[in-house]
């Protein structure tokens, strides 16, 4: 039966059908990933999926073009040895490599989408390769993750089984040199024609234009390849950049805003200590403190953070700009909110100059450290650490006990612990700090022997990680206790990202994945302890509130603003799936259009916070002013970043 199912043909014949190929499993592999991230897709069922792969077929077919370019045209050339074993044999391997590399991205990209919210880019690529302990992340990964591994081999398994099925059979009589000339233009011009997506004048299909085949934004991903994806962003001067975008004219957008924080008549330093905490994935959902509300259960996962908690300042509602660590780490420690899919240290804009927190207050003579427990250039935190002015930086090579490590991303939390808060006393005072967290981020690895009897969750899982976590939390805090600079020092606790593990729950939604908590803890009640409700916040207004509790009175630049000033009048906003905004506030949640120049749905945030149904009754004033505030936010952040204005010095 085998053997009917095998033809012969002659070499374009054959090459067509070997392309064809490539576009059906690319094709296939689509409603994989429909189904395993159904739930971030739009939920669509098999008629609605079928549906969107069919507006899919343009973007596989431009992939698999270019994947496969080489091969066609070794194959399509007016040449007489195109006939020849050797190099059919030469092609034919070149396309095997070519193609299953095509389709194991797309089934690689499967899992992976569910920690960056969008097909994989350029950039995404560049970012993770930062990593010195790639290998070891992808043996972990094919652990966690072995059914994609395994659909990649069954994909080689499957494509081997088509060329097989063909036999490239030379013509009893030559082919007219003419004819062959004509078919190679023909099938050149085809070739192009797939790789640059649409016939006639403008521009290249591109990423963009998934959005005119949905019927809402997160379907994009599913009518998207993510091969395509990469090829459309590896220009890196425009993949990794931040078109200016203008709304206002100069006068307009200043009666809006202003960036320039003017400062007070006199500087009054407090000398203060800052220690910023930044908990790995530790979005708010998963703490009590913050997520307790009407009928949100507790978790018990983090009972030394909610202790802390109870002491100190709580901003309960701030926004993730983004869903990448080091995205939440430039917004943290740079004020630059990197929205999604933007890596600030991968950009032509990471030598602009910066007013941080660490930069402006190391030039007032406090000292500055950065740590992170993972190997240097790991996902470019430290070098976003260094660029925000932290000239002491301490990774794992630094920390020095490989005993400690994780097998996979760094030092575990506990003993990170204990070193970060011993080290912190050979720093002159005053200092500011940062540390970030890792060991809640999957595969959620203990060190060996660890007792997790007493944990909610023993099992590897988000949960457990920050079970863990919080006990490195705890450690830290006893052992900063003991040293000389605790009484001094203010501790900011947040977050890098938000919660990405709720698949297929309630609360899997756009506004509890970017929401993460803000702790602001003095031993001493510097700050003394309250519930700050009535307001939300981003990540990037974490720096200029430092700088407010600092007391620094001279003028910066800062894109954010002072969370606990009575005139605080932000917003939450991040970017989402098909490059919508979503604007929060403390009685709106809206997501504008990618352009912003509409607003299309609208939620009551502390009555709907797991936006279960959009509301048409909303007060059109109130959303109207919250678009004006995205696009002047977004009109004044594009144009200081491609301009080098985020520093008092070049204002």
């Amino acid at each position: 039966m085998d053997s009917k199912l095998k033809f012969k043909a002659d070499i374009y014949v054959s090459t067509v059908y070997l392309f064809l190929v490539a576009v059906l499993l690319l094709w296939l592999t689509r409603f994989i990933f429909i189904w395993y991230n159904n739930d971030l897709c739009g939920e669509p069922g098999f008629g609605r999926a079928l549906a969107l792969s069919l507006h899919g077929l343009r973007y596989d077919l431009c992939a698999a073009a270019y994947f496969d370019a080489l091969f066609i045209a070794m194959r399509i050339i007016p040449a007489p040895w195109v006939y020849n074993t050797v190099y059919q044999k030469v092609s034919l391997w070149l396309y095997r490599i070519c193609t299953w590399i095509l389709l194991a991205i797309n089934i690689g990209d499967t899992p992976y989408y569910r920690f960056t919210g969008s097909r994989l880019r350029w950039s995404n690529i560049l970012n993770i390769t930062t990593d010195g302990d790639i290998a070891a992340i992808t043996a972990q990964y094919a652990g966690s993750y072995w059914w994609a591994f395994a659909a990649a081999i069954a994909l080689a398994l499957l494509l081997e089984w088509f060329i097989r099925r063909v036999r490239v059979e030379r013509p009893a009589r030559p082919m007219n040199y003419g004819l062959r000339v004509a078919i190679f233009l023909l099938l050149g011009f085809g070739t192009f024609a797939a790789m640059r997506g649409r016939l006639g004048s403008g521009t290249p299909l591109s990423i963009p234009d998934a959005a005119f085949a949905v019927r809402k934004a997160p379907e994009i991903n599913a009518v998207l390849n993510s091969p395509f994806c990469i090829l459309r962003s590896l220009n890196r001067s425009k993949s990794n950049t931040e078109a200016v975008q203008t709304f206002y004219s100069d006068s307009e957008l200043a009666a809006l805003r202003t960036s320039l924080h003017a400062g007070a008549d006199t500087d009054s330093l407090n000398g203060r200590n800052f220690v910023i905490i930044i908990i790995e994935s530790g979005g708010a959902e998963w703490v009590d403190a913050l997520a307790n509300r009407p009928g949100k259960p507790k978790r018990g996962l983090m009972p030394f953070l909610d202790s802390i908690a109870e002491r100190s300042t709580v901003v309960e509602h701030v926004i993730a700009c983004s869903r990448s660590s080091c995205g939440g780490a430039t917004a943290i420690l740079a004020d630059i909110p990197a929205f999604d899919p933007f890596y600030f240290m991968l950009s032509p804009y990471n030598k602009n100059i910066l007013d941080t927190p660490a930069r402006l207050l190391g030039e007032r003579g406090y000292d500055t450290a950065f740590y992170y427990g993972c190997k240097h250039g790991s996902f470019n935190i430290d070098q976003t650490a260094f660029a925000a002015g932290y000239t002491k930086i301490t990774d794992r090579d630094k920390y020095g006990n490989d005993d400690d490590y994780d097998g996979m991303w760094g030092i575990f939390d506990y003993p990170m612990a204990g070193y970060v808060a011993r080290d912190l006393s050979s720093l002159s005072q005053p200092f500011i700090a940062a540390w970030f967290t890792i060991s809640a981020h999957g595969p959620f690895t203990l060190p060996e022997g660890f007792d997790t009897s007493h944990f909610v969750h023993p099992e590897p899982s988000p949960e457990r990680g920050l079970e863990y976590t919080d006990l490195a939390l705890r450690h830290f805090f006893d052992t900063a206790a003991t040293q000389p600079w605790y009484s001094n020092t203010t501790f900011i606790i947040t977050a890098d990202h938000g919660n990405r593990d709720f698949k297929g729950t309630i609360y899997d939604n756009d506004y509890i994945r970017n929401h993460i908590p803000l702790i602001i803890y003095t031993p001493d009640g510097n700050t003394a302890p309250r519930r700050v409700a009535d307001r939300v916040a981003s990540q990037h207004d974490i720096s200029p509130t430092l700088l407010s509790l600092a007391g620094y009175g001279s003028p910066y630049i800062a894109l954010g603003s002072d969370i606990l000033a009575d005139t605080f009048d932000g917003y939450g906003i991040a970017r989402t799936d098909g490059g919508r905004y979503i604007v929060v506030g403390p009685r709106y949640t809206i997501y504008t259009s990618a352009s912003l120049d509409s607003v299309e749905e609208v939620y009551e945030t502390s009555a709907d916070p797991t936006m279960a149904s959009i509301t048409s009754d909303y007060d059109a004033t109130a959303v109207d002013a919250m678009l004006t505030w995205a696009k002047a936010f977004i009109q004044d952040y594009t144009t200081r970043l491609n301009n080098d204005r985020l520093s008092i010095e070049n204002e």
